[in-house]
This record gives C-alpha cells, structure tokens and sequence, in this order.
C-alpha cells in the first residue's frame, strides 16, 4: 500500500507545469518541488538542472539518467504546457537542450 502511494504522488508530481508571466516573471502552478526543472530552462543552467535531478533520484526513480527519462517522458513534467524538451529549444536554452537530448 505504501509503494502504490509514493507511485501516486511521484506521477501526479510530474504533472507539475510552470506558467510564464507577462513580464518577465516566472509563476509556477503545480508542484512546487518541480519548480527548479523549469527554472533551469529559463535560466538555461545545466547545473541547477541536474542538481534538481539528483534531488528525485529515490523520489521518482532510482538513478538520475532513469528521472530524466521520466520527466521527459509524453506524459512527464510540463512546462508552461510543453514537455520539456519542446520548453528549452522554445526558450532556446542551448546548454539544456543539449543535456536532454544526450540521456534522451
């Protein structure tokens, strides 16, 4: 019973989507706790990114190769409405999109 409710909280966990403001801004809607993947792509740092990642690992995967391919999975973490991958090349953060698309 407890394994079927970590499942359950990690996929509605990446689910989370983060919102663009009008100016600039961020705003997240979601979880929070997912908030950092999308900042990453904004702020295109690979850093923030996979420290982000291997704050999951044991959360939604077991390895950190095995949280990015479920956050970027069809049915893993939006942001602003996009997967991922689609988020960084939009957003035209380079450094990211490339990190994604290596583990991909």
């Amino acid at each position: 019973m407890k394994n079927m409710i970590v499942l359950l909280i990690a996929l509605l966990a990446m689910h989370a989507e983060a919102k663009m403001g009008l100016n600039g801004q961020v705003k997240y809607a979601g979880d929070l706790d997912y908030s950092a993947f999308c900042d990453a792509i904004v702020n295109d740092d690979v850093h923030i990114l996979k420290r982000s990642v291997m704050r999951k690992v044991g959360v939604v995967a077991f390895s950190k190769r095995e949280v990015v391919k479920k956050l970027i999975a069809a049915e893993g973490m939006t942001c602003n409405g996009e997967d991922l991958i689609t988020f960084a090349q939009q957003r035209k953060a380079v450094s990211v999109s490339e990190y994604l698309s290596k583990i991909q």
